[in-house]
């Protein structure tokens, strides 16, 4: 399948699915095929959509790629974009915005103890929302039981209770905890301001 697309305001093409990219079609570009009744955005075209979900999906997982592609097509891609890695559709603003391409997952300091959100879980549960405080609430108390879990230093004050790797597995597993706790108060919190705008707009 071959698409045509209005590139600049003038009809460009025809392009296979792996040449749009680097032809500078966009999720915005409008593109014509054979079998379609009008032009249409390149994000509302199945197909492209369908391939591009995949190309991302086997450049984010090259082990799942086919072994025809998953080397030269990534490094290739890699190449021709350093965006590739963030989703079609917000690619252009990232690069406009000047962001890193290189995404990155930062890892918790778990030498030092997560921020304790118990009080502050148990504010909002009194003041904002009942149900979701009371899940920030309990991830907040499982954080701090896993810490100190962590931290417990001899057993019979005879010998090591835990190993270092087991140590640190608790030390991660506090600060996962801590992170839902900060999450679900931002739930709570915004369910709050949420039902205290109804009830003014009511009484109002």
């Amino acid at each position: 399948m071959k698409y045509f697309a209005m590139i600049d305001g003038t009809r460009q093409g025809p392009f296979t699915l792996d040449e749009l990219h680097s032809a500078g079609v966009t999720p915005e570009t409008y593109v014509w095929c054979k079998g379609m009744d009008d032009w249409e955005k390149a994000e509302d075209v199945a197909d492209i959509c369908r391939f591009y979900r995949q190309r991302i999906f086997n450049l984010m997982h090259p082990s799942s790629a086919t072994p025809e592609t998953s080397e030269e097509e990534s490094s290739a891609e890699s190449d021709e974009d350093p965006y590739v890695n963030f989703p079609l559709q917000f690619r252009s603003f990232v690069r406009q915005a000047g962001a890193d391409p290189e995404i990155k997952e930062s890892e918790p300091d778990t030498s030092h103890r997560p921020t304790s959100l118990i009080p502050l879980s148990v504010a909002l549960l009194v003041l904002c929302c009942p149900l979701t405080g009371f899940i920030a609430l309990y991830y907040a108390i499982m954080s701090r039981r896993a810490w100190n879990e962590a931290h417990r230093s001899t057993q019979d004050h005879t010998k090591d209770l835990y190993t270092d790797s087991e140590r640190q597995a608790f030390s991660r597993k506090a600060h996962e905890y801590a992170r839902l706790a900060r999450m679900w108060c931002g739930i709570t919190f915004f369910f709050g301001f949420f039902m205290a705008a109804i009830v003014s707009r009511f009484f109002s």
